[in-house]
């Protein structure tokens, strides 16, 4: 079977993802939501659907592999089938999996030391998070948009739709866990950061 090289490396790319985040964050990440849910009482709505957007793009990356017409399915965007669009999104992908690595080495050491002290973690506003308050998210707006770039078709669209929903609303969610916690602290780093996007003018 011929491969097209978007699919091998859309494989590789979730591989990698779910290998690093299994072996990395994801060790730490539930125990210490759970543990932080808990302290405050604070209920994780938006979180199961943040969840399924990334199972969603698995499955969707997982069925592309094993049959590249898939892209085919359902009314494809022809406009954008083209190689100069893919490489594009493949560059856009590697940059949001480079941001997945620098915000988890941000943020990790201090999720791990809260987790050995049984105490609360520090807020976090060096390295990437100098510039933006969340680049793990933003980095999952880059992966959907590079996924429907390379497979440019309705279903795509719809799951691009869904992520970017999801994605605000866990935003927002997790938002206001952070307000309990830090309280004016946060609400500082708010003022001085941008929320995806670094602010162009810095107070």
């Amino acid at each position: 079977m011929r491969m097209d090289y978007t699919q091998v490396f859309l494989l590789i790319w979730i591989t990698a993802f779910w290998g690093y985040y299994l072996l990395t964050y994801g060790k730490v990440e539930e125990k210490h939501e759970r543990s932080t849910r808990a302290r405050y009482g604070i209920q994780a709505r938006w979180a199961p659907f943040f969840g399924l957007a990334f199972l969603g793009w698995t499955l969707v990356i997982l069925v592309y592999f094993f049959h590249y017409n898939s892209a085919d399915w359902a009314w494809k965007f022809s406009f954008l089938d083209h190689a100069a669009v893919k490489l594009a999104a493949a560059a856009l992908m590697c940059f949001a999996f480079l941001m997945n690595i620098l915000f988890t080495v941000s943020i990790g050491k201090s999720i791990r030391a809260a987790l050995a002290s049984g105490g609360e973690a520090k807020l976090v506003t060096t390295g990437v998070y100098r510039y933006i308050r969340h680049p793990g998210y933003m980095a999952f707006f880059a992966v959907g948009l590079g996924c429907f770039l390379i497979i440019p078709n309705l279903i795509t669209l719809a799951m691009l739709a869904y992520t970017c929903v999801a994605v605000y609303g866990h935003t927002l969610e997790e938002e206001q866990k952070l307000l309990k916690m830090y309280g004016q602290a946060y609400r500082q780093y708010q003022q001085s950061t941008g929320r995806y996007l670094p602010k162009l003018r810095r107070p």
